[in-house]
């Protein structure tokens, strides 16, 4: 007996999904090795066709004494849009990071006093999931070719952040750090403060 037109298509849809997943390059920190030269502290990206509402985060890359700041170090971020989606350009494929990792995405260079600034919209929460919504953050030290994992960027008063979320984050080898605390302008603009400290 053979299988009803459905059931082919679904499974063929499963094999293309897992063709396209074994396309994705590994590990996620990867880019932070594509930055462009002269960058400087100060990151702006683009507002995309579905704009949260604008968010300003700084802070410093503190060495794991939590005092001492690393200055030089890049950054690479990236995140959702207001429908909670890694907006994609129509000519990315699948062996690029545009693809997966969207246009909401960029690079800083922390200055002397291991600062960084960015300048973005807000993300919203992967649609019909139970993630918070989030910013990655990914770090390359001075004079190395290894990129280092920091926990999420995630926003105090989300209600998806939750015990759970933490106990996650920490099992991954994260930073349990209760997630940034937002306060809005008179332009406003959202604005938190976060230090990123450097793993053991």
């Amino acid at each position: 007996m053979g299988r009803s037109p459905l059931v082919t298509c679904n499974m063929l849809a499963l094999i293309a999904m897992v063709a396209v997943v074994q396309d994705r390059p590994n590990p996620d920190w990867l880019p932070v090795l594509d930055a462009p030269k002269n960058l400087t502290y100060r990151l702006a990206l683009p507002k995309p066709a579905f704009p949260g509402q604008p968010i300003i985060l700084k802070g410093k890359v503190l060495k794991a004494d939590r005092k001492s700041p690393v200055p030089g170090m890049i950054l690479y971020f990236h995140h959702t849009d207001a429908r909670g989606h890694y907006p994609r350009p129509s000519n990315a494929g699948p062996r690029s990071w545009s693809y997966w990792h969207g246009t909401l995405r960029g690079w800083l260079k922390t200055d002397s006093m291991g600062r960084y600034v960015l300048s973005t919209t807000r993300p919203a929460a992967y649609p019909g999931r139970t993630d918070p919504a989030h910013i990655h953050v990914y770090g390359l030290p001075p004079n190395s070719r290894e990129g280092i994992y920091f926990s999420d960027f995630v926003f105090r008063g989300d209600p998806l952040l939750t015990a759970a979320y933490w106990r996650t984050v920490t099992s991954q080898g994260g930073e349990s750090y209760g997630g940034v605390q937002l306060v809005r302008d008179q332009n406003g603009v959202w604005r938190g403060d976060r230090d990123l400290i450097m793993p053991k």
